[in-house]
């Protein structure tokens, strides 16, 4: 009984270190710490923009879908192309973007800022 006994705390005593911590699974890697499952960090702070400026006139199903977009999504149906700007039709349609080619959104509204300018910037040169 003695030797169960003893035998029993020595896998304890072995095992217990391996359980202290965090323990980690699917639903640990948070989007705050690591990364958001549906985008890039850049990604959301774009999208945060998108939301804000574009969704709020845009209120087709289409255009209102933009909310519920991964990154993947925005790319496949071609609205931005990995690190191409004036590739990138939803960043061409922005009144000031910074290529040649002329926006025409918000058509009567606030412009966007040059600090949201360069969020969506960098979300498209980090994709």
């Amino acid at each position: 009984m003695k030797r169960a006994l003893r035998a029993g705390l020595t896998i304890f005593g072995l095992l217990a270190p391996l359980a202290c911590g965090k323990i980690y699974n699917s639903s640990t890697y948070d989007a705050t710490t690591y990364g958001a499952s549906d985008g890039s960090v850049k990604f959301l702070a774009a999208k945060e923009i998108i939301k804000t400026n574009c969704a709020t006139c845009h209120t087709r199903a289409s255009h209102q879908a933009w909310a519920g977009m991964n990154e993947q999504d925005f790319i496949s149906q071609g609205l931005v192309v990995a690190g191409n700007f004036s590739g990138s039709l939803l960043y061409t349609k922005i009144q000031g973007n910074r290529t040649s080619t002329p926006g025409n959104m918000p058509e009567g509204g606030t412009l966007l800022s040059g600090a949201e300018l360069t969020v969506i910037e960098d979300w498209i040169l980090g994709i």
